[in-house]
Order: C-alpha cells, then sequence, then structure tokens
C-alpha cells in the first residue's frame, strides 16, 4: 500500500514537472514569435532555424545598446556583475608585489646602525612574532632583494666615540676581509663617520656611508634641553680631548694611529668624570623643580652633548673630516606639521624655529652631507618605519621600505 502510494506521487511530481516546462517553452515561444524574432511555422527548416539565431542576436544587441543602464561603479550592489572580468583582471595586476625587478641589491653587504635609543630588536627570540625590530621589515625587505645584511647593535645612549667603536668591534669580527656599505640613520650616521674618520686599524674596507636623517650639524631640540632642563653639557676635557683627535687625523696615517690610542684613553677618563647636580643645572631652568634637578645627573648620558649644535658645528665637524676613499649619501626628511599632542610636536616646533623644515627632530639643513640624494615626506621614526598611532598628521602615508629598495638600488648604480 505504501509503495503504491509513492510511486503515485512520483509520477504526479513528474508530470507536473514536465507540464510545468512545457507550458513555459510554449510561453517563451509565444512570446518570441508576437516579437517576430522566430517564424510562426514551427516546423521550420534548418536555413530558417540559422536566420531565427540571427534575429535573435541581433534584437539583443539592440536592446543592450538602446537601454539605459545603470552604473555598476555608482551602483555596483544592483549590478555584481557587470564587469566582472575586468575587476578580476585589475586585481591580478594590482596584486602588490613586495620587492620590484627595477630595484637591485648591492653588491657588498650592508651594515645598518641604529640611532639614539637604538636596538636591534627586542623580545624573546623563542617567540619571533612578539618581538620588536628598529628596522621594521627593512631588514627583511633587503635581505628578499638578494643583500647580505648586518643589523649593528651599539650602547643606545652611549657617547659618538663608544658606539663607534662597539660597531667596530661587531664589524672587526663578522665582516674580516670584506668591504661593507653603511646605512645610519639619525645618530648612527654620526658613529659611522667617527669610525671612518678615527679609527683606521680596521681589517674590513668602507666604501659608502648613507645617511638617514642624521644630525650632522645638530639639533636645536637638544640646544633647548640643555639650556632649559640641564642635560646634555659638554665636558672640557672630552672637547679638548676631540680637538686633538683632529688635529692627528689631519696629519698622517702613522701619526693617527699612535695619538688616537692615546687620546681615546683620554676620552674614556673624561666621560668617567661626574659634573655636580649644581653645575649642571642650566640659568633658564628656573622652572626646573629642585628634585627634578637632583635627578638630572641620572637622567643625563653622553649622547645628548653630542647632538647639540656647539658640539657638531665647533667640536665634531672640524676634527672628523671625510675620507675621500669612502662615499657620502644623505637623505632627509620632512613633514608640514606634527600636532603638538604627538611626540614630535613640540620638537617640530623648536626646529622649525631655529633651522625650518624638518622631520621632529632633525631639520633638512641638518641631514645633508656628502651628496644629497632628496628629501622625503616623512617624520624621523617613519624612516626606520616604526609605526604607532598617528592622530592629526598632515602628511602622506609613507612606504619606507620602497625608500630602501631605493637606497639600495642607489648604492648598487655607483657600483657599490
Amino acid at each position: 500500500m505504501l509503495m503504491s502510494t509513492t510511486s503515485f506521487l512520483a509520477s504526479q511530481l513528474r508530470s507536473s514537472i514536465s507540464a510545468a516546462v512545457h507550458s513555459t517553452s510554449a510561453l517563451v515561444t509565444s512570446i518570441r514569435t508576437s516579437l517576430g524574432l522566430v517564424a510562426k511555422d514551427s516546423t521550420s527548416s534548418p536555413s530558417s532555424s540559422a536566420s531565427r539565431t540571427s534575429s535573435s542576436s541581433a534584437y539583443n544587441r539592440e536592446v543592450e545598446e538602446n537601454q539605459i543602464p545603470l552604473q555598476h561603479e555608482q551602483y555596483p550592489l544592483l549590478q555584481p556583475w557587470r564587469g566582472f572580468h575586468r575587476r578580476i583582471k585589475s586585481y591580478a595586476h594590482s596584486t602588490v608585489i613586495p620587492v620590484a625587478s627595477s630595484y637591485n641589491a648591492p653588491r657588498q653587504p650592508i651594515v645598518l646602525c641604529h640611532g639614539l635609543f637604538g636596538f636591534d630588536k627586542i623580545g624573546p627570540d623563542a617567540i619571533p612574532h612578539l618581538q620588536i625590530h628598529y628596522w621594521s621589515g627593512i631588514h627583511k625587505a633587503l635581505t628578499r632583494l638578494g643583500a647580505k645584511v648586518i643589523v649593528a647593535k651599539v650602547p643606545r645612549t652611549g657617547s659618538i666615540k663608544e658606539r663607534a667603536e662597539d660597531l667596530h668591534k661587531i664589524l672587526s669580527t663578522t665582516m674580516q676581509d670584506t668591504p661593507v656599505n653603511f646605512v645610519a640613520h639619525s645618530m648612527g650616521g654620526l658613529d659611522c663617520r667617527y669610525l671612518i674618520s678615527h679609527i683606521h686599524n680596521r681589517n674590513y674596507e668602507v666604501q659608502s656611508l648613507t645617511t638617514l636623517s642624521t644630525p650632522h650639524r645638530g639639533s636645536p631640540v637638544m640646544d633647548w634641553f640643555r639650556d632649559n632642563i640641564g642635560v646634555g653639557h659638554l665636558l672640557q676635557s672630552e672637547e679638548e680631548a676631540m680637538q686633538k683627535l683632529g688635529e692627528a687625523a689631519k696629519s698622517s696615517r702613522a701619526a693617527v694611529l699612535e695619538v688616537t690610542e692615546a687620546f681615546h684613553t683620554m676620552l674614556e677618563n673624561a666621560a668617567g668624570r661626574v659634573i655636580s647636580s649644581t653645575n649642571r643645572a642650566a640659568p633658564h631652568a628656573a622652572f626646573v623643580s629642585p628634585l627634578l634637578n637632583r635627578l638630572i645627573p641620572f637622567l643625563d648620558t653622553p649622547a645628548y652633548a653630542n647632538l647639540t649644535t656647539t658640539y657638531c658645528n665647533e667640536v665634531f665637524n672640524p676634527n672628523t673630516p671625510d675620507d675621500p676613499r669612502v662615499s657620502y649619501f644623505s637623505y632627509g626628511g620632512a613633514v608640514p606639521q606634527i600636532p603638538l599632542w604627538a611626540p614630535l610636536g613640540f620638537p617640530w616646533e623648536v626646529i622649525k624655529a631655529k633651522d625650518g623644515d624638518n622631520d621632529g627632530l632633525v631639520s633638512t639643513k641638518s641631514a645633508r652631507w656628502g651628496q644629497y640624494v632628496e628629501t622625503v615626506e616623512a617624520d624621523h621614526w617613519d624612516l626606520n618605519n616604526r609605526w604607532r598611532l598617528k592622530i592629526g598628521y598632515d602628511q602622506k602615508p609613507f612606504d619606507a621600505i620602497e625608500l630602501y629598495m631605493k637606497l639600495a638600488t642607489h648604492l648598487y648604480k655607483h657600483g657599490f
């Protein structure tokens, strides 16, 4: 009984579907006949069938040409199928390739040298995803391009001399008998210049130095902190030692090796002396509380004094001559405005009033050294691809990776 009922229902369902298909076909045929797209004689010859097909195509073209279509660019949800193949093609062409074929890696290794408060990486080696890299994505991109890259790590707040000597130790053990290209951000450029001019017993060859927003002529914001907070005062003995190093650098190579060793010892002794807190406080720092005045000796570092305009222009530069065997290149950064509430906002205002265009810590005037390549629209921290939340910034998005790809290609084209 159940089987017969099921068979009956299935038969009825097939009949209903068949009738619906026939009815739909008849309706379509009737409409096409009334429009003149098919012959009224249903038993047409093959030639009339071909004619029917041609007439149908002509009609479809005519309807498509005369209708007013909705613009799928304006109403994409109403016509998602329009231009779908073109969107697929466009997507394929717009896929970003991190390293373009037009870029070239330099022939010799790149040594990345960080700036003040810099580092190579922070975080556990066992969990790479929790690490923070100073050269975020830059090291990896240069390596993918084909460059050999060394990431140096020197004392974060040490003096130029101390940082240069540590850099020399790293390269002496890792780059023996190898030509290298220095690529330095911020204070790292001063470290490299000191190494090139004053450390001569090298077992590696420095071919070029490329600096990115290095304060070659100091930074007015460091002058402000010295005059108003009391940090960054230069020791007289350190200034004298640097001047004697400069005299040695201008003499013969043999004299350099002999005199440098003696005065490095003098610099070490000078750096070890501590000026009393009463002498450190600037006369203009009336708003500095007595408690902060006592803390200043602990807040001060040798790097602050080495980054003032006084030290760079009157002590460091005159006594650190360029090596004619080394090529010097430089880049600067500048942004039209930085909000005052941002970390670089106040320094930007101070430097703007003194030196003009700047990136929040270094002016474009101070960043120029050797062959100046270009000024990029970026702040100081953009140049090493440091991410942070930007609110109220009036600047275009900056691609640090592309900058370093261009930098690598620039070195390659100059034969390095």
